[in-house]
């Protein structure tokens, strides 16, 4: 065994002692908080003693090393985890991606593979997380906004009956599926807490990236500049709100061909590939072990990238 093996296994084996100390320490906290919930809900007369005794840790100085406190946070990470609704801290999220590149590659190293070929297949497993959160996202923001329209229709109801604005809200965020529901919950915590409700579907609007929201949040504000009835105004909004939604899942139908094109030209030279490899072994190698191959091959990647965001670019409508 070589070297580099043996340093590939060293990492391999450190990145899942780190992975069992996250998990660890994860069932841990868990655990002191369902301890300190029962404790408020029911208090037993012994249950003060065992936590002096054996669990409460702010008695005894002990040197902790936050791994959260080192971890880069970027803008656009933190919105994609939010906006998944995924339980999942920064720490823990960096930690999974490390992982889902190092094992493959290192795994595809350790059998013999081409260097070039683990290294690629540890950057492709390297976005496995973020893409899979990118996906949840969009599916819950999907269906976020078909679920916007039904909720304004049940404020414009609330509202003339005579509530305000916060028991509208209130009504939306019980009355309405996830994720919806939750969102508005939310929204009326902040009213609640003083914010005007234009200010307070700000965060909302950020959150998901809405132009439908955000139409809604500036006729909101208009009224409140301007007056009038704010139900009336919601009404008309939700009726421009509806045509435009129409008008979006018309278009996707009408680009259906064009996604699928792109869809078809990215997968075909990987089926190629895939095929000639299997008919013919070593048909491919050249372009692993050849200088001329390699660089052929990073050309040939590089312009299938281009050609699926020009067609991805092409059959994007703006509504």
């Amino acid at each position: 065994m070589t070297p580099l093996n043996l340093i590939a296994i060293l990492i391999f084996v450190i990145l899942m002692g780190i992975l069992a100390v996250r998990v660890i320490k994860i069932a841990k906290r868990r655990k002191l908080i369902a301890l300190r919930v029962s404790q408020a809900l029911g208090p037993a007369v012994d249950q003060p003693a065992k936590l002096a005794a054996g669990t409460n840790t702010e008695a005894r100085p002990t040197f902790q090393f936050d791994i959260a406190s080192i971890v880069p946070k970027p803008r656009w990470l933190v919105r994609i985890v939010e906006r998944s609704a995924v339980e999942i801290s920064l720490a823990d999220f960096w930690l999974a991606s490390l992982s889902c590149a190092l094992v493959p590659g290192l795994a595809a190293y350790i059998v013999g593979l081409p260097e070039l070929l683990s290294l690629a297949l540890a950057a492709l497993f390297l976005f496995l997380p973020v893409t899979c959160l990118i996906v949840i996202g969009r599916r819950r923001r999907g269906r976020f906004i078909d679920q916007l329209p039904d909720a304004i229709d049940l404020m414009v109801s609330v509202l003339r009956s005579g509530h305000s604005v916060a028991q509208a809200v209130r009504s939306v965020g019980k009355e309405s599926a996830v994720p919806l529901g939750q969102e508005f919950s939310l929204v009326l915590q902040r009213i609640n807490l003083g914010q005007p409700f234009s200010e307070a579907l700000n965060s909302t609007v950020a959150k998901y990236n809405s132009e439908e929201l955000d139409l809604i949040r500036r006729a909101i504000t208009i009224q409140a500049e301007v007056g009038g009835s704010l139900a009336e105004l919601l009404d008309k909004t939700n009726l421009t709100l509806r045509h435009r939604l129409k008008l979006k899942r018309q278009v996707r139908v009408l680009t259906s061909q064009s996604r699928l094109t792109g869809i078809i030209v990215g997968l075909l030279p990987i089926v190629l590939a895939a095929a000639l490899e299997f008919l013919s072994p070593g048909y491919l190698d050249p372009l692993f072990s050849n200088e001329l191959g390699r660089m052929l091959l990073a050309l040939a990647v590089v312009l299938e990238i281009i050609g699926v965001m020009l067609i991805t670019k092409m059959a994007e409508v703006k509504v």
